[in-house]
């Protein structure tokens, strides 16, 4: 009864992933416990999602939905990789006040754009030690806003925005451990790491996509360059336990993807496994006619008619007028709310002159001042998006020269990464020789004035020996 009820609740819906100028659809229905999935119909919006006009791309996207046929309005939506931004953190043991804290701290520092700027979902979970972790993704609230704005206009109904590349690996079956994944969507690669259901990493791989002639195709050496980089910022545990590479998707792209992966896959010593069709038998796939061709519109959609949720979901919530009114006034208000009314109501005739003579002097005055306010917020705006890029203080030039004076002129130590906090905290990774030009250089750093707690956090091989270090800076400690 309760998979009947389900079904009913989901009978169809119409997965959609954007693509550049372009949208790719796909129907499915659900029926008697499995579903069908219609043709994927593309269509050319002609224009970019982010920054035309609403109306216009909201126009094209319902002609195109006429042409192919199409008649059902709800929608589930795969987000592109380029707009997804992911972070992975341990959980300390804190109480849930702290912890909330402790999770937003995190975001501002690890996303580019401020909270406000960002909707964010999480998804907690457990590594194979058992170490508690939680995945933050976010996406910049505009586009969930204009998406949405467009959908409505063209007379759809969204009922679920999602990242592209976790609603793909609900549809694909693969090991439980640690596993790299990779989609072409549109002309551009997104990349995952997860272990089990954790999401460690998702990047989009930004320039491995180069469009000649109206026609995508892959850089290998860009490919190369950022599988290494990523693989190398991979926790130790985590990158000893990857087997394979997994290309995801369908389409001259995705295959010319898995042939350069392919030819690097020995240096990186991994397999690769290509994965094109529809994996049946998955939580997150209904009983569908096995080797469909497996793309993000199929697979949100699939999800969607399934009753699974998504990992991470951006849809915004739905709150009525009368939820709004009731959630503001208790039924004790009530009555005071309505004293309250009669007597504003008493005054409002009253007020009424007063108040078009007081707006009709406002008018004026901001006729003579909207000018200078609109060069005001064009400067503020200029400020807010270049202040993290400016600091008043010298304090990072005297870190770094006290650094610099720190290490060897020969290079028998070197940093890779310097990393200088607000609350004094300088923490250094890097290489050196061997252990003794290390001790030289810490000894060094202790001698100096303003620096205080050396302390090493890690050390790892011998010849080069990696490392990392941290102290603290406190310029009060600089005589006079």
């Amino acid at each position: 009864m309760i998979e009947r009820l389900k079904s009913s609740r989901k009978p169809a819906v119409l997965g959609l992933v954007p693509e550049g100028s372009k949208v790719e659809v796909v129907p499915v229905r659900r029926t008697n416990g499995s579903a069908e999935a219609g043709a994927p119909v593309v269509i050319d919006l002609g224009g970019d999602l982010v920054g035309d006009d609403i109306l216009l791309l909201a126009k094209r996207l319902r002609e195109g939905l006429d042409a192919a046929g199409i008649r059902e309005r709800r929608v589930a939506v795969a987000l592109p990789p380029g707009w997804i931004f992911a972070i992975s953190t341990p959980l300390p043991d804190l109480p849930p006040e702290d912890l909330e804290s402790f999770l937003e701290l995190e975001a501002e520092r690890g996303f580019p754009y401020g909270p406000d700027q960002l909707s964010i979902a999480r998804s907690d979970w457990a590594s194979p030690d058992g170490v508690a972790n939680t995945s933050m993704v976010a996406v910049p609230r505009e586009n969930i806003v204009r998406l949405e704005q467009i959908l409505k206009l063209a007379r759809l109904q969204p009922v679920s925005f999602a990242p592209a590349l976790p609603e793909m690996l609900h549809c694909a079956a693969g090991p439980a451990g640690p596993r790299v994944d990779l989609l072409a969507v549109g002309a551009e690669v997104g990349l995952t790491v997860a272990d089990g259901e954790g999401l460690i990493v998702h990047r989009a791989l930004e320039g491995v996509v180069a469009v000649e002639g109206g026609v995508s195709r892959v850089v290998p050496e860009l490919l190369a360059r950022e599988l290494r980089v990523t693989l190398g910022q991979l926790p130790a545990g985590v990158r000893d336990a990857l087997k394979s590479i997994r290309v995801l998707g369908t389409g001259p792209l995705a295959d010319e993807l898995a042939t350069a992966v392919q030819a690097r896959a020995g240096n990186l010593r991994l397999g690769v496994e290509r994965i094109d069709r529809l994996v049946p038998g998955q939580p997150a796939v209904p009983k569908m006619t096995p080797g469909i061709a497996l793309s993000p519109a199929l697979a949100i959609a699939a999800r969607f008619v399934s009753g699974e949720p998504a990992s991470f979901e951006f849809l915004p919530p739905k709150v009525s007028a009368f939820q709004q009114f009731s959630s503001r006034y208790s039924s004790g208000r009530l009555a005071h709310v309505g004293m309250v009314a009669g007597a504003v109501a008493a005054l409002v005739l009253l007020a009424f002159l007063v108040q078009q003579v007081r707006l009709v002097t406002l008018r004026s005055e901001w006729d003579s001042m909207a000018k200078t306010v609109r060069e005001v917020e064009e400067t503020q705006a200029q400020l807010k998006k270049f202040r993290p890029w400016f600091d008043e203080s010298v304090r990072s030039l005297l870190v770094m020269k006290t650094l610099t004076e720190a290490f060897p002129e020969d290079g028998a130590v070197t940093a890779k990464n310097v990393e200088i906090r607000d609350v004094g905290v300088v923490v250094c990774q890097g290489t050196a020789r061997d252990s003794t030009a290390l001790l030289r250089t810490l000894d060094k750093l202790r001698a100096s004035r303003e620096v205080t707690e050396v302390q090493v956090d890690q050390l790892r091989g011998k010849s080069p020996l990696q490392f990392t270090f941290n102290f603290r800076w406190d310029a009060s400690g600089r005589q006079p």
